[in-house]
């Protein structure tokens, strides 16, 4: 028998991913703040795309009608009620208290108007203002590069050879300029290590005459073996006890910052959120809330309430009574691929809210003693077994829930995540637990462990351990 290859067209099927269909699975995965950009695009480009947005509360969601949120009590946005008091300000009255003031400015030289203005400067301003007034112009370009090196806890970022090959110049300038930097507000500010940071804290307490010779010591010589709570160790190389060792360690924990640059926050006339903000916690805004009402928990898509689409007038009145016909090609076309446009993005949006609604509808009803009386009652849930009560796929479930935030009706802000993380309520309990030990014999992990099981909660206790160290919370023999 001879074989020989030929090509025979048969039937085959296989999945196409349509662009409307790419384009649903973004919106719906998208976060509130991509939809707004998302929303606002699509009404820049689309001119058959009409939006009406509601002034919302920013913490609930909920429609203001004042200054104030009438559901949670929040504060409208800030901008808006310096707008309206700068239009009800008395600007004759203001001249004539100005004019005053420049009377009598010249009776007092010390009179400056600049100090009546509230400062908004960074950390960086403020470092190169106070260098700007003890170093000569020439050495101004190697402050701004020190400071400009500077990382989010102010520390330097570059060392000094480094430094002194990028500006051209020698060692010696760059150490005086360093030592300039380094003895300025922030105390610590430009060290390049935590014991170099410390050590400078130490040295403006001895230069204010209250000297603590001993933690000067233990921080120059013994920084890793004080952070390990080897104090009998030490204190027998020291030829001190180790309760002194103990009273020099509680002195450097109570007065010591190991983050100077976060202290910018609290310096009086800082007005800004300084280099450490992005430590601060933030607000989050929910995209669901929750709420508990007679009957039980009902759940509300904020964005929902928040927008309100329509197909233009125009476009409308064009698509629906048969006027196309009487229209030149082009124009024509233009109306009907806009149109659709708006239309398919419209469908999208509200499919996602449709989405979201049924997924915490569901919640609701797989997790109401979550809801209800804490996340000690959080039973352990899957997104499959969520996507099977809902009829969707579990893919499905996962983006329209990744990223998003539901408020609870405790009050809290929670990630859709921890509807699924049956972790939290061993957390919970683990860090009570952690609270109420006696200090002078805190739990070991193995003793957490066996506490967790009395309670029902059976972990190992390399598990306890992980959820300690996720928790932030140190080892027992650190927590002494």
């Amino acid at each position: 028998m001879y074989l020989e290859p030929s090509l025979i067209p048969g039937p085959q099927q296989t999945i196409n991913i349509s662009a409307k269909l790419i384009q649903s699975i973004k919106i719906l995965q998208y976060s509130a703040e991509e939809l707004e950009q998302s929303i606002a695009q699509e009404l820049s480009e689309n001119p058959a795309f009409e939006v009406e947005e509601f002034e919302q509360c920013t913490r609930c969601g909920a429609p203001l009608t004042g200054t104030s949120c009438p559901a949670c009590g929040a504060q409208a946005d800030s901008s808006a009620n310096e707008t309206q008091a700068a239009e009800d300000v008395s600007w004759d009255d203001y001249r004539e208290d100005y004019a005053a003031s420049l009377a009598t400015a010249g009776e007092d030289e010390g009179y400056d108007p600049l100090t009546f203005v509230r400062s908004g400067d960074t950390l960086q301003e403020h470092l190169l203002v106070q260098l700007g007034s003890i170093l000569p112009w020439e050495d101004q370009e190697i402050a701004e590069y020190l400071v400009g090196n500077l990382d989010s806890h102010g520390y330097l970022t570059v060392t000094v050879a480094e430094a002194s090959v990028a500006l051209g110049v020698t060692d010696t300038r760059v150490e005086c300029v360093l030592t300039a930097l380094q003895g300025l507000d922030p105390i610590g500010i430009g060290a390049r290590d935590l014991r170099e940071c410390l050590l400078i804290q130490l040295r403006a307490f001895r230069e204010r005459d209250k000297p603590n010779p001993l933690a000067e010591s233990l921080v120059a010589r013994y920084l890793g073996a004080l952070g390990e709570h080897h104090f009998l160790d030490i204190g027998r190389d020291l030829n001190v006890t180790s309760t002194q060792v103990k009273r020099a360690w509680r002195f450097i924990k109570a007065n010591l910052n190991p983050f100077p640059a976060h202290a910018f926050d609290g310096m009086p006339g800082n007005s800004s959120a300084g280099p450490g903000a992005g430590d601060q916690a933030v607000l989050i805004k929910p995209d669901v809330i929750i709420r508990r009402t007679t009957v039980g928990f009902e759940s509300e898509v904020i964005e929902q309430r928040r927008f309100r689409f329509a197909l233009h007038p125009t476009y409308h009145a064009l698509t629906s009574n048969g006027v196309l016909r009487g229209l030149p090609d082009n124009e024509r076309q233009h109306v009907r691929h806009y149109a659709a446009r708006a239309k398919f993005f419209i469908e999208c949006v509200c499919q996602r809210w449709e989405t979201l609604r049924r997924i915490c509808e569901a919640l609701i009803e797989l997790q109401p003693n979550f809801l209800d009386r804490g996340v000690r009652c959080l039973r352990p849930l899957t997104r499959g077994e969520l996507a099977t009560h809902v009829g969707l796929h579990e893919s499905t479930v996962s983006r329209a829930t990744a990223g998003k935030y539901v408020l609870l009706p405790s009050g809290r802000t929670i990630p859709f995540d921890d509807f699924f993380d049956s972790s939290l309520a061993t957390k919970d309990t683990l860090r009570e637990l952690i609270a109420t030990e006696n200090p002078a014999r805190p739990f070991s992990d193995e003793d957490l462990a066996a506490l967790l099981c009395e309670r029902g909660l059976p972990v190992a206790r390399r598990t306890v351990a992980k959820y300690r160290e996720s928790m932030r919370i140190l080892p027992s023999r650190f927590r002494i």
